[in-house]
């Protein structure tokens, strides 16, 4: 018998793992069916390595051990919360990767209660008929973008394929080459533009563009594609044309003008001390673009949701596309983006809404609070590990400012590099996780992205991490 079959003869049985007194309580009632197919699955795993040649010799009881506690263990992690509370310590206001925008409360407090009842989501009280998902909604984005009409769909990668399908129908889209942008994952806009059907037609150069390059390519009827470059800059020999310069040329030449916004700003971001060029949405639809689509988090503050605004017989067409079907948002969306508008309404001047908070925290209010949060921390450091409230950058991420620098202020821990990056290592496995930023000065917290309710949360993550051994 050669090596590999005396490994895999050691596997114990389907039956045996499933009798194990310790996968009994999981095994009861219809969970007995998807627990024996997890068994399944990890004795099948467990086979194709053994075939691999990988991992020690065991015998029967050793994997039957190893096989009952992989299950139990994916039998908490599959029946636990899918997601991990995340302590923002980056400093990026917009994360990407950790959820972009914050809610504010009265928005969390609306998807609570729509999500929790029935509600007029597609029904008229007053006609006692079946009514429009949303109308409400939209009203509200189309007055405060200064548009005719709008259209809520469930991302901007959306609303752009819809408004670009619809208006060109198959025809020729021109887009300037030095906006053929990727934006994370798999987000390339010609691949997108490729799925509508249309006929790009790239014009200028990487660098430069100018309106003759636009105009020779404006045939009656095509449609004319802006894209904002939010997570990119170019700099040197450059040139672009501007959206109203643009808008003249497409409306002297019949053609449909799109602009993709990116990020939806309804508060001037000057006012926050960032650098002036984010246009309000109010200004991209002034501009005169027929179409002007943006993410309805990132700058604007709220949820994942694409909004479409413009001319009302556009957004009327759009409203009646076959397609727009699969690109709706449900009652939970519409609520927080509801709410989320209905602040901006509200405000007399910054709106409550944690990305505009965060963003236009001050230099001497971000001293006190690292101060705070140092003067929580220092007393249970361990021995050899000095903290200090040093100097820094946030940034505001979600593909917005690319090149902007927020000062801040970080409390920096200085040790040695092998304890620094294990402590990290801890905090980011923590309930919740703590994520901060590691380079070499050494682990850093940005107070920026963090609220002070949750400052009790950073010291126990910490307190946890420096009490936990490098194995633990």
């Amino acid at each position: 018998m050669t090596d590999t079959q005396s490994r895999l003869r050691a596997i114990p049985q389907i039956s045996a793992v499933l009798d194990d007194v310790r996968l009994r309580p999981l095994l009861a009632g219809r969970r007995r069916e998807w627990v024996t197919r997890l068994v399944q699955q990890r004795i099948a795993a467990l086979r194709e390595a053994l075939r691999g040649g990988e991992g020690a010799v065991r015998d029967r009881e050793q994997l039957l051990s190893e096989i009952v506690q992989d299950v139990v263990e994916k039998y908490d992690e599959l029946t636990g919360q899918s997601w991990t509370r995340v302590l923002n310590g980056t400093g990026v206001v917009v994360h990407t990767n950790l959820g972009r925008s914050n809610l504010p409360p009265v928005a969390v407090a609306a998807i609570a209660q729509v999500a929790s009842a029935n509600s007029d989501l597609e029904y008229d009280l007053v006609a006692g008929t079946r009514g429009h998902r949303g109308r409400r909604v939209e009203e509200k984005a189309a007055l405060l973008a200064g548009a005719e009409d709008a259209l809520i769909v469930n991302n901007n990668a959306a609303a752009v394929w819809l408004a670009v399908r619809f208006a060109s129908r198959g025809g020729p889209v021109v887009l300037s080459r030095g906006e053929i942008v990727a934006i994370g994952g798999s987000f390339r806009m010609h691949e997108i533009l490729d799925e509508t059907g249309c006929r790009l037609v790239e014009v200028g150069t990487t660098n430069r563009t100018s309106l003759d390059d636009y105009r020779a390519a404006m045939t009656p009827g095509a449609t004319v594609l802006k894209v904002h470059r939010s997570n990119f800059a170019v700099e040197g020999f450059t040139e672009e044309v501007d959206l109203p310069e643009l808008a003249t040329a497409c409306r002297a030449a019949g053609c449909t003008l799109i602009y993709d916004a990116g990020s939806g700003v309804l508060h001037p971001m000057e006012d926050l001390g960032l650098p002036a060029g984010e246009r309000l949405l109010a200004q991209d639809v002034a501009a005169g673009a027929d179409l002007v689509t943006c993410s309805g988090d990132k700058l604007l503050g709220g949820c994942q949701a694409g909004i479409i605004l413009g001319r009302r017989e556009l957004i009327a067409g759009l409203r009646g596309h076959p397609m727009r079907r699969a690109f709706r948002v449900d009652k939970t969306t519409l609520a927080a983006l509801d709410a989320v508008l209905s602040a901006y309404l509200c405000a007399e001047d910054r709106p409550d809404i944690p990305t505009i908070t965060q963003l236009g925290l001050d230099p001497d209010r971000l001293q006190q609070r690292a101060e705070e949060l140092l003067a929580r921390l220092a007393p249970h450091a361990p021995a050899g590990w000095r903290g200090n409230v040093v100097p820094g950058d946030s940034s505001v991420g979600g593909g917005s400012f690319s090149t902007a620098a927020v000062a801040s202020r970080l409390v920096m821990w200085q040790a040695p590099k092998a304890e620094l990056e294990a402590c990290h290592r801890r905090l980011r496995g923590g309930r919740p996780a703590l994520v901060g930023r590691m380079n070499q000065d050494g682990l850093a917290v940005d107070v920026r992205t963090l609220t002070d309710q949750e400052f009790p949360l950073v010291e126990a993550a910490f307190r946890r991490a420096w009490t936990t051994t490098p194995e633990g």
